[in-house]
């Protein structure tokens, strides 16, 4: 039995004349579309969706807070990851491949490859250490000079080191150890050693920490989603009436799902927001200690935050996922109500 017109809700009131506005302006006029049209009601609903949402402050701060923090996580390891980068920027730019020459080896022979290679296309320079110099530089970083001078002869070879011509870095360090493994390879190398071998391990860590954050985001982004769809759907059922009631005088689906679609990306939105402001707190709080470790290592090192690009980048994937959020819950449960 039909309840009176005096005992309708506010809400089934408001969604009649709703419905009756989207009826009686339809967007596709005999002539063609709309667009104004089209721009008014999508005006109207998003500021009507942010109205609800202030409406209900308490549950509303609660999820944007959860979509912040969930946020958040994925972008502070991006921020760690990429200070980690920057570092590894500064410092891939020299490197260079010590040949310790055999003990027997004289002084004309070594002086003799040390031209040779310094010929060579893929180096720049090559610097001889002869066994003089060598001892006479061990003696003063150890400290054992007392000792080494009781040694009958110098037991240090002739060391050349090569610098490579081209600028060291993850890309280029294959090259570098097939030319280490060619210079390994001559007659008079007893060992080869490069010392940018340690990017090898550093390029391990950091694609095993990107693909660390990579996955930790993946897995936020299903949480955000569920908590959007999760809120969404509450929202809808809350609505069920004002829903029904729309779709008894011809409301549409696209029309129905309109605003609560516009609920799921003011929650994204706000959500990105508040995480990026957490990220840029965070930065923040740990830039004193850090640039204190900075100092202490001489890196001369700028500690890096959120910039104005990635903090579009993060209020529009969070804008993305809480539209999808809410489409996936609202299609479906107006499909529910639908079947009723």
């Amino acid at each position: 039995m039909a309840r009176p017109p005096q005992q309708r809700s506010a809400a089934q009131r408001g969604a009649t004349r709703q419905a009756h506005s989207a009826k009686q302006k339809p967007v596709w006029r005999a002539q063609g579309f709309d667009f104004k049209l089209y721009l008014r009601q999508h005006q109207a609903f998003l500021i009507e969706s942010l109205t609800r949402l202030l409406g209900h402050p308490l549950a509303s701060a609660m999820t944007i807070m959860v979509i912040a923090i969930s946020l958040s996580l994925p972008g502070g390891l991006f921020v760690l990851l990429k200070n980690v980068q920057s570092v590894t920027d500064r410092w891939e730019q020299q490197s260079v491949i010590s040949l310790y020459l055999f003990s027997q080896l004289e002084d004309t022979e070594a002086l003799s490859l040390s031209h040779q290679l310094s010929s060579r296309a893929d180096v720049l320079s090559v610097e001889y250490i002869s066994k003089e110099e060598g001892l006479r530089y061990f003696e003063q970083s150890s400290g054992y000079e007392q000792i080494m001078s009781t040694l009958p002869e110098n037991p240090l070879p002739i060391v050349l080191k090569v610098i490579p011509k081209a600028i060291v870095d993850l890309n280029t360090l294959p090259d570098l150890q097939a030319l280490r493994d060619h210079l390994q390879s001559l007659p008079q190398v007893e060992y080869a050693q490069l010392d940018a071998e340690w990017l090898q391990r550093l390029a391990t860590m950091i694609s095993f920490g990107e693909r660390f954050v990579y996955a930790i985001s993946a897995l936020l982004v299903i949480a955000v989603l569920l908590i959007v769809g999760n809120t969404i759907r509450m929202a809808v059922e809350s609505r069920r009436d004002e829903v029904l009631v729309m779709k008894l005088v011809g409301a549409t689906n696209s029309y129905i799902r309109r605003p609560f679609l516009y609920m799921g990306f003011w929650f994204g939105v706000l959500g990105g927001l508040f995480a990026s402001i957490c990220i840029l707190m965070l930065s923040w709080w740990v830039s004193s200690p850090a640039e204190q470790l900075i100092e202490l290592y001489h890196a001369g090192f700028e500690l890096q935050s959120f910039n104005a690009v990635e903090i579009i980048m993060c209020l529009t994937i969070s804008a993305v996922i809480g539209v999808i959020g809410s489409w996936v819950a609202v299609s479906r449960h107006i499909r529910d109500i639908e079947l009723q």
